[in-house]
């Protein structure tokens, strides 16, 4: 690979800042099994540009905007370089990976910063076992997870993974972590990684590694229970871009032929936006699917939302999808250009659009309702 390619990829990893999908429900948070509000309060990350120090946080109040909350309630404050993840940690805690800034940042649910994990050098996502711990992967080292405890906001113990390890999911006293190698893969030493580390949390040491035979495993999982959903993102030109879901009861998987870059997870589904970028046409095929479990059933659309399927693939950009736990109100962002502000978009629960959001915050990627009193 010459180095033009090298630094052609390089740049594109960087333009788009950092691909992320919807939040993590983890299987401790309970699901209602019906919608029982008609209205969210949702917090909305913005990754903005790498480099440019201008992530975001936009909060959604019953259908009310306000731009910069951040820095709103943390007045002369700003969030940081490259927001890459969003997560509620607690009952009164967020946790947000602030990636070039190399902090993770914790702020109440009215917005307030408390304090930050600060040596975690290039953090990408976050899990939690809510017992006190939090688990951020880092590209840094040749690729680890930290461990910190809640209450210090230290870290206390580390485990080295995969190259450049992305997605990370806790599940019954162990972590599964998707390991990238995407940005040393250009190179001689190696080619992109294509396995998932699964490690003790509890002694934070790895206890082997599942092959999945496909590359770069690339983006933020969901996660429903014991299942997890993995993009496979490919080599950008060969090898095709592919979903995985994982069973982390027994670590076996299955593989469908569609990109899962930006997932989430509700009632016993999968929903998946797809993005398939090619080096040899320099275009993206953009794509939606469902996948009910345990069934492993895959079906085009977005099931009972698919009235927003359409308007979710005429977008510019599409750049993540969430499902509020609490009204189950689907909300989809376009990053229009990458470098611009973006679109929040809130569609109901027969898929039907209740209102489109005008961000002050470039690519809008991370999604976070909780109930209120």
């Amino acid at each position: 690979m010459s180095y033009k390619n090298i630094y052609a990829r390089l740049l594109w990893l960087l333009a788009v800042s950092l691909l992320t999908a919807c939040s993590l429900q983890p299987a401790d948070y309970p699901t209602p099994s019906e919608p029982k509000a008609d209205s969210d309060r949702l917090i909305v990350l913005c990754e903005g540009l790498w480099g440019m120090d201008n992530s975001s946080l936009s909060l959604i109040d019953n259908g009310v905007l306000t731009n910069r909350w951040f820095q709103q309630q943390n007045p002369g404050r700003h969030l940081g370089d490259t927001g890459n993840d969003i997560l509620q940690v607690n009952d009164t805690l967020i946790a947000i990976s602030v990636n070039w800034s190399n902090i993770v940042q914790y702020i109440r649910h009215d917005g307030t910063a408390i304090a930050a994990t600060e040596n975690i050098p290039n953090n990408r996502r976050l899990a939690t076992d809510h017992n006190g711990f939090l688990y951020v992967t880092s590209y840094a080292d040749n690729g680890y997870v930290a461990k910190v405890d809640l209450r210090t906001k230290q870290v206390v113990d580390t485990c080295h993974v995969g190259r450049e390890p992305e997605g990370i999911a806790y599940y019954d006293g162990r972590l599964y972590v998707a390991n990238t190698g995407g940005y040393a893969t250009q190179t001689k030493d190696h080619d992109y990684e294509q396995t998932v580390s699964v490690v003790d949390a509890q002694t934070m040491r790895e206890l082997r590694r599942i092959d999945t035979g496909h590359k770069n495993l690339y983006g933020k999982p969901a996660q429903w229970g014991q299942y997890l959903c993995i993009n496979a993102a490919g080599d950008y030109y060969n090898q095709p871009p592919q979903c995985i879901i994982l069973n982390m009861a027994n670590d076996e998987f299955r593989t469908f032929d569609f990109p899962a870059t930006y997932c989430c997870a509700y009632q016993g589904r999968f929903y998946i936006l797809g993005s398939a970028y090619s080096y040899i046409t320099e275009a993206y095929a953009f794509s939606a699917h469902t996948v009910s479990l345990p069934s492993m059933e895959a079906e085009e659309g977005l099931a009972a939302y698919d009235a927003a399927t359409a308007t979710i693939l005429q977008m510019q950009s599409p750049y993540g999808i969430y499902i509020s736990p609490y009204t189950g109100h689907l909300y989809a962002s376009d990053a229009r250009a990458y470098a611009t502000n973006g679109y929040v978009y809130e569609f109901g629960r027969d898929g039907k659009q209740l209102n489109r959001y005008l961000l002050r915050g470039v690519n809008p990627s991370g999604f976070l309702a909780w109930q209120q009193n």
